[in-house]
């Protein structure tokens, strides 16, 4: 809320109702500025001028092809080294020219740079021999180049002569939408179905050589000739288009001439400089050497879509801004005295100067030879401080005094001299401030009168204002502020003084201003109120926040549309109420061409309307068409002039020009060429130093920087990688431009490359290998050692368990042998025993079977001999169990039997008795009890076992089969 009512109260501050809209005043000429002079040097002709898109201006010139590109020149000289008297932009980037003896076109290489190409190779060999090429025109049908005696076409490739005859060629222009030439008979040709004809109607033209053609409107085509003047094409007929200066146009010889964007038409003259003529055929401006032109002799002009024009003069360059919201004003003519200050009074504008004061009529048209003569005020000659409206009178300051200005004529008011200022009390009392305080004056009958030197106050008394109470306050630049309380009937005064005691910053630098009843002051720094109850300065939030709190304030006036002017000691502009939805607004509009223009220490300007504002400057005055400047078409185009090496300044990486906008080289350097230079310029503002420029270095930079005046920026000691510089310009009004973008790498050192680093790590994995396979080897080593030594221990171990379980095993096996043997025994023993048994059962039996049939015949005895022969049977049946003593002596002798009886089939059942007994060790006495066969009988038995067994006399049968 706070916030709310400060800009609220700044703006009813700030606002009072207009006085309507006036019309722009001519009178004052528009800024001219020499620019081949300035930046390139002088003694050049300049013969033809073009513009490529971009907005690049490029000047056919006695030294080669000049480009300018707002801010940069660079020259490009034809291979043969001669003039170049024509060029025209082309498509591609080309600028194409014509020379003497040559023709071609300046190209773009893939540097950006501009490499000349000619096109002379590709003229038949007998047209080769021509001298000056003077015209240059670029169209759809192809390029068309004239000299003194042919016109070429350059078209697919291939060069066409078209012209037929020997006849010298006086000009060559666009007739509507087709090519136009004049020949040396005034004869008119139009190229039409790839070839130059004569014109139906008319074929000649015989008002003269043509210098232009002007496409005025689709039916009508203005014509100027050399030396006859304007001519009118309309309906099949040419006319003489008649302007109230025929004469003065038809003396200085219309060389050149181009049809401007407001309809206004542009003349080079050859003798007379630039002539503009409105839409009521007057001229408008006349530009020439005495208004700052470098030459009179304009042998080409090129008007550009804002308005401004290049000339191309005899000598130099030019550029006029005529559609500038500025123009200059020099009231004393040649003298271009100081201005301090001006007033519009009863249709009339004076300005004064320190040469004295200058008037002349008021009102919106003032032909070249008006604003070239003012008239001088009778005895006003001099220093001339001040004009002071004061109730129907104009009242001047003049250092010899004051003066009632009526008309041209000074009266002089009173004896005083030395008088700043006047400042109104009331409808009948003003007081004067003047070299030694102040004196009142008084309305008479017949002016304004000198009434009495007020006492009380010996200073110098020049800057005064008047607040809503009727104190007069009064500051002193040196000395502080004085707060005066006037009493003119008694002839005195009280003064008294505030200074840094009361607020101020200090005693130096103060000035004051009265905004409406309201005065404001200024100090070394800030604005402040005066707070009436507390008896102090007080800053003026509103205004040091729009103007800045450390900011000295040098000047503020308010204009009757409510405006306030403010100028500082770094910028000068206007405070603009704007209506919002619920509020007033204000607006701080700068206006940099004018900052540290206005007269030091004595700044003044003065608002007459929306269209008209003078400013008192250190050479004349400068008029401000405020309307026209905010309604001015603020675009803006910024190009890249170049890129290099700081440390090398041939060394360029891009040259500014390309096939197509911004289609820019991949640029990649080495890590020593880390040091760029970056050169850009906007080319719809030529030289102008209010242009601003802000860039982001993405890949080093976080954001974009403050805007700068700088046009060149320097990265020094870049870091390898990639780059993309952004660039944008600012117009003096605020418009921002299109941002370009321009690439470029920094490559690592080659210590630093992607190869090294591949190399590096190669190098470390095979380090890390080399390590990890040596620490492979070394644990393997170890490992071998460790599995060495407890392969040895182990084997020691294994060994001495072997021999503990070998020993076991054989103290085991002795033990399992003994008992084998112990239960073969005492399997051998129950075997035998059965078989004895068995036999003696046998015997019994055969005993019992021989009683019963011997014994008398008993029943019971036959039954009870019977049931015992049976018991005998079956025990018998139990003992024929040798197949179960085979099994059980196979499974004590691992399947002895078994493998005899495989190994050897022939073997019988006594065989394997026999074999079985000796396998248990039997001797031949118990093998023979057990067989029951005689001794004999087992050495009989035996020795058929040996020859079965096939084994000799030598082999111990029983060993044999211990061993099987």
């Amino acid at each position: 809320m706070k916030h709310l009512l400060t800009l609220l109260a700044l703006a009813l501050l700030l606002y009072r109702p207009g006085t309507g809209f006036a019309q722009p005043t001519n009178l004052g000429n528009p800024p001219v500025l020499n620019f081949l002079k300035k930046h390139y040097k002088a003694g050049t002709q300049s013969w033809d001028i073009t513009q490529d898109r971009q907005g690049v201006t490029w000047f056919a010139n006695n030294d080669g092809l000049l480009e300018f590109d707002g801010l940069h020149w660079r020259l490009h000289p034809l291979d043969n080294g001669t003039i170049v008297r024509a060029a025209q932009a082309g498509d591609g980037g080309r600028v194409y020219v014509g020379g003497q003896g040559d023709f071609g076109y300046f190209g773009p290489d893939a540097q950006g740079q501009m490499r000349y190409q000619s096109l002379k190779t590709l003229v038949p060999e007998q047209e080769q021999h021509f001298s000056d090429v003077w015209d240059v025109m670029a169209r759809p049908e192809g390029v068309f180049f004239r000299t003194n005696n042919q016109v070429f076409r350059y078209h697919a490739e291939k060069v066409q002569p078209l012209f037929p005859g020997d006849k010298s060629l006086y000009f060559m222009g666009t007739w509507g939408q087709k090519l136009l030439v004049q020949d040396n008979n005034l004869t008119l040709y139009i190229f039409e179905n790839d070839q130059l004809r004569p014109l139906p109607n008319p074929q000649s033209f015989t008002n003269g050589r043509i210098s232009a053609i002007l496409n005025l409107h689709p039916d009508t085509l203005l014509v100027t000739t050399i030396e006859n003047g304007i001519f009118c094409f309309a309906g099949g007929t040419f006319l003489p288009w008649k302007t109230q200066h025929d004469d003065f146009l038809k003396t200085n010889r219309i060389y050149c001439a181009e049809l401007l964007p407001n309809g206004r038409i542009a003349l080079g003259t050859s003798l007379n400089g630039l002539v503009v003529l409105d839409r009521q055929r007057r001229i408008f401006h006349h530009l020439n050497k005495k208004s700052g032109l470098q030459n009179n002799t304009v042998l080409s002009l090129f008007a550009r879509p804002n308005g401004s024009v290049w000339l191309g003069l005899d000598n130099g360059v030019d550029f006029v801004d005529l559609n500038s919201p500025f123009s200059t004003i020099f009231p004393d003519g040649d003298l271009q005295g100081t201005g301090y200050t001006a007033q519009v009074f009863e249709g009339n504008v004076y300005f004064g100067t320190n040469t004295g004061l200058y008037a002349a009529r008021w009102k919106p048209y003032y032909s070249p030879e008006e604003r070239q003569h003012f008239s001088m005020v009778q005895r006003s000659g001099g220093q001339v401080w001040s004009l002071t409206e004061l109730e129907g009178a104009l009242l001047m300051g003049h250092h010899e005094g004051a003066f009632d200005i009526r008309g041209l004529e000074a009266r002089r008011v009173g004896a005083l001299t030395g008088v700043w200022r006047f400042l109104g009390l009331s409808p009948q009392l003003a007081v004067a401030g003047h070299y030694g305080g102040l004196s009142a004056f008084r309305k008479t009958a017949s002016g304004w009168a000198f009434d009495v030197n007020l006492e009380g106050l010996a200073e110098s008394s020049r800057l005064l204002a008047k607040d809503e109470t009727g104190n007069i306050w009064m500051a002193h630049p040196y000395r502080g502020v004085y707060r005066i309380k006037a009493n003119p009937d008694e002839g005195r005064l009280d003064a008294t003084f505030l200074g840094a005691r009361q607020g101020l910053p200090s005693n130096l630098g103060n000035h004051l201003f009265q905004l409406d009843n309201h005065v404001v002051f200024a100090g070394e720094k800030g604005v402040f109120d005066f707070d009436p109850v507390a008896q102090r300065f007080v800053p003026n939030e509103k205004f040091n926040r729009l103007l800045g709190t450390n900011s000295h304030v040098k000047y503020l006036r308010q204009d009757a549309g409510g405006r306030i002017w403010y100028a500082t000691e770094r910028e000068m502009g206007v405070l603009l109420v704007e209506n919002d939805a619920l509020e007033k607004k204000v607006r701080k509009q700068p206006i940099p061409e004018l900052a540290n223009k206005m007269t030091g220490g004595f700044q003044f300007l003065l608002p007459v309307d929306d269209h008209n504002m003078f400013m008192a400057t250190g050479q004349g005055f400068i008029h401000l068409d405020l309307a026209a400047y905010m309604a001015k078409d603020s675009a803006i185009r910024l190009v890249l002039h170049e890129v290099r090496l700081k440390q090398d300044p041939d060394s360029i990486l891009f040259g500014g020009h390309a096939p197509n906008e911004r289609d820019f080289p991949a640029v990649v350097l080495p890590c020593r060429q880390n040091s760029l230079v970056f050169s850009c310029s906007a080319t719809d503002y030529p030289g102008s130093e209010w242009v601003r420029y802000a860039h982001f270095l993405e890949g080093a930079e976080a954001g974009w920087s403050a805007w700068s005046s700088e046009a060149d920026l320097f990265f020094n000691n870049l870091s390898p990688g990639d780059y993309v510089l952004h660039i944008k310009a600012q117009s003096p009004r605020g418009t921002e431009s299109q941002t370009i973008a321009f690439a470029f790498t920094i490559l690592p050192p080659w210590y630093a490359s992607r190869a090294a680093y591949a190399i590096y790590v190669l190098c470390l994995v095979c380090l890390m290998l080399g390590v990890v396979y040596r620490q492979q080897k070394r644990f393997e080593r170890e490992k071998q050692q460790i599995q060495h030594l407890h392969q040895n221990r182990e084997a020691h171990y294994k060994l001495n368990a072997q021999r503990s379980e070998e020993a076991i095993n054989r103290l085991q096996n002795e033990k399992l042998e003994a008992e084998v043997q112990h239960k073969t025994q005492e399997l051998a023993t129950a075997t035998m025993h059965l078989l004895q048994k068995n036999e003696i059962l046998n015997r019994i039996k055969e005993m019992l079977g021989k009683l019963k049939q011997s014994a008398p015949p008993s029943p019971d005895l036959h039954k009870e001999l019977g049931r015992i022969i049976k018991m005998m049977e079956q025990d018998a049946r139990m003992d024929a169990d040798w197949e179960h003593f085979s099994q059980n002596f196979d499974q004590v002798h691992s399947d002895f039997l078994k493998r005899l009886g495989e190994q050897y089939p022939e073997l019988s059942p006594n065989d394997y008795k026999l074999c079985a007994y000796l396998r248990l060790n039997l001797s031949s006495k118990e093998i023979a009890a057990l067989m029951s066969i005689s001794l004999r009988g087992v050495e009989a038995s035996r020795y058929r076992l040996r020859k079965k067994l096939k084994i000799d006399t030598d082999t111990n049968l029983t060993e044999f089969l211990m061993l099987f």
